[in-house]
């Protein structure tokens, strides 16, 4: 049994790749409206905000992008550093955000530099680099084991990135790799900004969905 999704919505299929048919018997006709069923689900992201002039830098760079290479997913995103997302259904969001809350109760702001353009070994995504990887990985795990403690969010599924960064363009195609690094690699930019506060986003299952500010968790001062 596999579960396909179509958008935000959710539909469970037979091994066969086919949808379930109904038949005589009762408990068919039951395990049907059983399966059958829709799931709507959101992606839900917590993020480390950039300087705005960071923000204002990555959106130029993807427009410009876009008119060379065509589309890729990240597109519509907000420029962020992601630490934590999940897919889930709505009525999980309250429980996400005390979840985050408590994962950021008593944890240190602290200053953040982004530097250099660089792309990830397995050439899918532009990112600029951030630094210090520490107080990052650090804040990212905090939330994740806090998140996880719920079981039911936790077997839906958080998904944690393989290292922060300022994500640019990604997950590209081969081709769309080859021509964005070629416009950008000679490329530089540097930034610097006082982290005070983490920002949970909503955003619908679907390439062109805008990102929706939900809560912003402020963070105990640096000093």
């Amino acid at each position: 049994m596999t579960c396909c999704l179509r958008g935000n919505e959710r539909r469970l299929t037979g091994a066969s790749g086919g949808f379930f048919c109904a038949m005589a018997r009762k408990a068919a006709v039951d395990a049907l409206t059983l399966f059958d069923s829709l799931v709507y689900t959101c992606q839900y992201r917590v993020s480390i905000d950039v300087p705005s002039d960071a923000l204002a830098w990555v959106m130029q760079t993807r427009h410009a992008l876009r008119d060379r290479i065509g589309r890729f997913e990240c597109f519509y995103r907000l420029p962020g550093i992601t630490l934590i997302e999940s897919e889930l259904p709505p009525e999980y969001e309250s429980t996400l955000s005390d979840s985050i809350v408590r994962g950021a109760s008593g944890q240190r702001g602290f200053r953040l530099k982004l530097d250099g353009i660089r792309h990830s070994d397995d050439r899918k995504r532009i990112y600029v680099g951030v630094e210090p990887v520490g107080p990052i990985s650090a804040l990212q795990q905090r939330l994740l084991d806090h998140v996880r403690a719920n079981k039911r969010i936790k077997k839906l599924g958080v998904d944690v990135p393989m290292q922060p960064m300022l994500l640019i363009a990604g997950p590209l195609k081969a081709a769309q790799f080859e021509q964005a690094w070629a416009m950008l690699e000679n490329e530089h930019y540097r930034g610097e900004r006082a982290v005070t506060d983490l920002t949970l986003m909503r955003r619908e299952v679907a390439d062109d969905s805008l990102d929706e500010h939900l809560k912003s968790v402020k963070l105990e001062p640096a000093f």
